[in-house]
């Protein structure tokens, strides 16, 4: 017995399509890790230290180099640890690097799509042209993802086209400015370890 043909307000489910979907947990991966670690990472910064002058006695220099160890000692303790910033730092590149995957688009659609109460009457058309501007702009799976998981849980409404890709773009600024963000907290916390370093073989030097 032939398939009834779909209606135009039907969309597959997300477990019967054919097409292989990526992980959601391994799409999101990047929001849990922001959402977990935004705030130590936000706090990875290397600190302003007051500078010594040449006249500066040793008692100065002494106080001085306390005054920094206690600034960069306190910034480590609230600072994302360096194994927490490389992990995020390579989801972010892997995720930005990735290219378009109309399977993703897909079951991400069809996840947001059917958790919607009403949808629109010629809905295969609103997909086809949705997922056509999708991978037109280019936008890797997990900025698809986390758009659509964004919508899902904002949006009382199936939202216009033109609503999709805004937040896709959104998500996209975000993840390239969050990239730039822990790049820098990594050179930060790098900076602040090398100097305490620093100052420990320089106090345990008999030289000095």
């Amino acid at each position: 017995m032939a398939d009834h043909p779909l209606s135009s307000t039907t969309i597959v489910p997300l477990e019967q399509r054919p097409a292989a979907t990526a992980d959601p947990r391994k799409l999101l991966k990047i929001e849990h890790l922001l959402r977990e670690h935004g705030r130590s990472v936000a706090r990875t910064y290397f600190p302003t230290l007051r500078a010594g002058g040449l006249r500066d006695t040793p008692e100065r220099r002494a106080l001085l180099e306390a005054e920094h160890r206690d600034a960069l000692e306190a910034m480590l303790a609230g600072a994302a640890s360096m194994s927490t910033l490389e992990a995020i730092s390579d989801a972010l590149g892997a995720a930005l690097g990735a290219e378009p995957d109309e399977g993703v688009i897909e079951g991400c659609l069809a996840a947001l799509i059917d958790t919607r109460v009403r949808v629109p009457h010629n809905l295969p058309i609103y997909l086809e042209a949705l997922i056509y501007d999708l991978r037109d702009e280019g936008f890797p799976p997990a900025v698809v993802a986390a758009a659509c998981q964004r919508i899902r849980r904002e949006s009382k409404f199936l939202p216009e086209i033109s609503e999709v890709l805004t937040t896709c773009r959104e998500t996209l600024a975000r993840y390239r400015e969050q990239q730039q963000r822990v790049s820098e907290a990594l050179v930060a916390r790098r900076k602040a370890e090398r100097w305490l370093s620093d100052m420990t073989c320089t106090a345990q030097d008999p030289v000095q």
